[in-house]
């Protein structure tokens, strides 16, 4: 590729699989970010989102019908998560 041509898809794929996990990992981020053709979220309707999430997901508490996980099951499971992320090598 001349340096003004612009890369192919698979030549830009190619590139990037050889950056190292990190940088693939924030590419992929900022890339599925810029599908959001919202840009940046408006904080008041963040809040707004926010305070509907909590307060229903507080209706389901109080009626009794949310699944809910003990606190010490679920730091149990993320901890053997990641031991078995740790020993894969898959981070």
């Amino acid at each position: 590729m001349n340096a003004n041509a612009m890369a192919t898809k698979d030549e830009l794929f190619e590139g990037v699989l050889k950056l190292p996990r990190k940088q693939r990992a924030e590419l992929a981020h900022e890339l599925l970010r810029s599908l959001d053709d919202r840009g940046e979220d408006d904080p008041v309707e963040v809040e707004a989102a926010w305070e509907e999430e909590l307060c229903r997901r507080a209706d389901e508490i109080l009626s009794g019908t949310a699944k809910t996980t003990d606190a010490f099951d679920a730091i149990r499971r993320v901890r053997e998560d990641l031991r078995r992320r740790r020993v894969s090598g898959d981070r």
